[in-house]
């Protein structure tokens, strides 16, 4: 299915650091490479595609509870979705506007939810109508809006529409993918072997920084960025700069390029730079590792 390539330009959402996870009770189930993906629409205006602007949580039984992700003001409650199912609208006191469609009608009065209430973290907002299964959760900056938008597919994405990918991982636990080109070249960069614009698009020198930091990992150098590369870099992030024990031996652990800094973040010019869910990083993981680990460690 076709793809927009602008989705890699969308800033990941921030927001809260663990935000709570939608669906309690129901296994996690969604696609990283969902946002940006091609989505018929009946639509009017001889417009007749649009491009898929969030993320589908799926599997979700008839009746599921739905609860807020963070703390929130309800901007709208038991609006028009699609299907016969409704929407809610939050604006998160981290500056998110947040898109929750799949609601079944009137569900909310069950917990007394309305428009311009405040909300917490985890609070119960409505419950999940079967024919739609699922919640779709659509991330923008919370300034102005009081609705979502429909990303056409002859157009940009919306003004403030963010990808919000890294955030529902962190709703689960589970580490944060590298899912767009700036993500996985400050990786490479962080460990060393790539020390050129992070901001470029992917080209040869992505490539071979990838190869050699594939070999180095010990994972068949064929320069694509698959699962089990996904995997090797992620444990060499979690890794860096580890010396004691307990942190345990990768095979083939990554070796500092000739003439390059003994120090990855140094080499690479991120010292400092490193926030964690920062929207300019892209929530990429090797800020949180690495973070993590100096702090530990001042």
């Amino acid at each position: 299915m076709a793809r927009s390539t602008d989705w890699e330009k969308l800033p990941m959402a921030a927001g809260d650091p663990a935000p709570a996870w939608v669906l309690p009770g129901v296994a996690p189930k969604f696609a990283v490479w969902s946002i940006g993906g091609g989505r018929p629409f009946n639509c009017a205006l001889e417009k007749c595609e649009r491009w898929h602007a969030g993320i589908d949580l799926t599997g979700a039984p008839d009746g599921a509870t739905i609860v807020a992700p963070e703390d929130a003001l309800v901007v709208g409650i038991d609006r028009g979705w699609s299907e016969g199912s409704k929407a809610a609208f939050l604006r998160t006191k981290t500056g998110l506007f947040l898109v929750l469609g799949g609601f079944k009608a009137g569900s909310h009065k069950e917990f007394d939810i309305q428009t311009a209430r405040d909300v917490r973290k985890g609070e119960k907002l409505g419950r999940v109508l079967g024919s739609y299964g699922m919640i779709h959760l659509e991330t923008y900056a919370a300034e102005g809006r009081v609705a979502n938008s429909v990303w056409w597919k002859s157009e940009p994405p919306p003004d403030g529409l963010q990808n919000p990918t890294s955030y529902v991982e962190r709703m689960v636990g589970a580490k944060v993918s590298l899912v767009q080109t700036r993500q996985r070249l400050e990786a490479l960069a962080a460990l060393g072997y790539f020390a050129g614009d992070v901001g470029a698009a992917w080209g040869a020198a992505s490539e071979a920084a990838l190869r050699a930091a594939q070999t180095a990992l010990g994972v068949d150098a064929d320069g694509k960025w698959g699962p089990k590369t996904e995997d090797a870099i992620q444990r060499a992030l979690a890794l860096q700069g580890c010396t004691s024990d307990e942190c345990g031996v990768v095979p083939g652990s990554p070796v500092t390029p000739a003439g390059a800094s003994s120090d990855p973040l140094k080499a690479s010019g991120l010292v400092g730079k490193i926030v964690i869910g920062a929207v300019g990083l892209a929530g990429v993981a090797a800020g949180v590792a690495i973070w993590r680990w100096r702090a530990s460690n001042a």
